[in-house]
C-alpha cells in the first residue's frame, strides 16, 4: 500500500483556480482507487486559503488528512520569475516537501495552485514509477506555459535552445553582431580571461533579439536543414508526440509531478538563491547527480489557467488553456492547445 502526499502551495492571488483544482485532484484520487493519504496545502494565513481548505474537507474521500501549513512569513511579493517571488516559491515547497518526508511518504504528487489535471494523470503516473521496476523516479503530467513543460537540457543549459542563432531567420546586420560577439568570446576563452560585465550585458542584450527572430521554418523543416539534435522544450523536442505516449525528459516543472520516495527524499533547496526557477535548481541539483530519471506523459496533459498579469498583462484577465489531443486527421493524436476565458470562483 502506498502512502501518498499532495502538496500545494499558493497566497492569496493565486488561490483562482483551487476550486477547480480540488475537483480534479478528488477525480484521480477516485479513477486511481488512491488509498487515504495527506494533502498539504502551504500558504499565507489567507481567508481565501482557509476557504481552499474547508473545500477540500468537503469533497475529499473518507479518511483523507488536510494539514494546513499556514506561515506569516509566506506573503507574496515581488515580479514572477525574479529572485523574491522564487524564493518564496521555494520556502513554500520546502514547507510541503519536509512535511511530506515527515508523514513518510511513498509518492508526493505535487500540484501548482493553477494546473488541472485529468482524471487518469496520478493512475498513470502511478504505473510510470512502477514502470521497468523503477526506472523512473520522478513522472510529470504536461501542462501548456507558452509550450508543454519538459524536453532536453544540460546542467549548464538546464533548457536547451529550440532554436539556436544559426537555426533563426537573422538580419544581416544581428548576424553580423552575432558573430562578432561569438568572437569576442572564443578569444576570451583562449585568453583564459572572465569577460566583463559590459560584454556580458552586450551579448545578453543581442541574445534578446535573436529570440526575437522567428525560426528558419517549421520544426520539421529545421530540422531537415540543420540537423536533429535535443531540443529544450518539449513541442520541439518531441515534434508530433501526444496520445498514448510517455518520453524521457531531463527536466520538469512541479505543476503535476509524481515523486517516487528516493525523488522526494533529495527535494531540497539549500543552496538555492533564487536565481532561475527552483523546479529547475532540484532538478539539476538534486535528481540529475543521483541518477533520477525522469519522463513525461504526453498521454495524459494538463489545462493551465494563468492570470494574464503573470505574463505582464491585465490583471483582472485570467485564460483557461485547455490542454487536448488532435481528435481526426493525419495529426490525430497530437498534443493541441485552446484557450477560453475563466472566471475564478469565489
Amino acid at each position: 500500500m502506498t502512502k501518498l502526499a499532495i502538496t500545494i502551495c499558493a497566497t492569496k492571488s493565486y488561490t483562482y483556480a483551487m476550486r477547480a483544482q480540488a475537483r480534479r485532484v478528488a477525480q484521480n484520487l477516485a479513477a486511481a482507487k488512491a488509498q487515504p493519504g495527506h494533502l498539504i496545502l502551504v500558504g499565507d494565513y489567507s481567508p481565501e486559503m482557509e476557504s481552499v481548505r474547508k473545500y477540500y474537507e468537503a469533497i475529499l474521500p473518507e479518511g483523507w488528512k488536510i494539514h494546513a501549513l499556514a506561515n506569516a512569513s509566506l506573503t507574496e511579493g515581488g515580479e514572477n520569475y525574479k529572485q523574491q517571488a522564487q524564493g518564496l516559491i521555494a520556502a513554500m515547497r520546502s514547507e510541503a516537501f519536509t512535511f511530506a518526508r515527515k508523514i513518510d511518504a511513498d509518492a508526493c504528487w505535487s500540484l501548482d495552485s493553477d494546473v488541472l489535471p485529468p482524471a487518469n494523470a496520478l493512475r498513470c503516473m502511478e504505473a510510470m514509477l512502477s514502470f521497468d521496476d523503477g526506472f523512473y523516479g520522478v513522472s510529470t503530467c504536461p501542462y501548456p506555459n507558452t509550450a508543454f513543460l519538459g524536453g532536453f537540457g544540460t546542467p549548464h543549459a538546464q533548457i536547451e535552445e529550440d532554436f539556436r542563432p544559426t537555426e533563426r531567420k537573422l538580419p544581416p546586420e544581428l548576424k553580423a553582431e552575432w558573430e562578432a560577439n561569438e568572437a569576442e568570446l572564443k578569444a576570451a576563452n583562449e585568453a583564459k580571461a572572465a569577460p566583463t560585465d559590459e560584454q556580458r550585458a552586450r551579448w545578453e542584450a543581442t541574445g534578446k533579439k535573436i529570440k526575437e527572430c522567428p525560426p528558419d521554418g517549421n520544426i520539421w523543416e529545421v530540422i531537415a536543414k540543420h540537423g536533429w539534435r535535443r531540443r529544450g522544450w518539449l513541442d520541439h523536442a518531441y515534434p508530433a508526440i501526444g496520445k498514448g505516449s510517455v518520453v524521457p525528459s531531463d527536466w520538469c516543472g512541479f505543476g503535476c509531478t509524481l515523486m517516487g520516495r528516493e525523488a522526494l527524499a533529495r527535494a531540497d533547496f539549500e543552496g538555492y538563491d533564487g536565481k532561475g526557477t527552483e523546479d529547475l535548481f532540484i532538478c539539476w541539483n538534486r535528481w540529475y547527480p543521483a541518477g533520477i530519471r525522469l519522463n513525461v506523459i504526453t498521454h495524459c496533459p494538463c489545462d493551465h489557467v494563468i492570470w494574464e498579469k503573470k505574463k505582464g498583462g491585465d490583471a483582472a484577465k485570467y485564460t483557461h488553456h485547455v490542454a487536448y489531443h488532435e481528435s481526426s486527421g493525419e495529426c490525430r493524436g497530437h498534443l493541441r492547445v485552446r484557450q477560453l476565458p475563466w472566471t475564478p470562483e469565489q
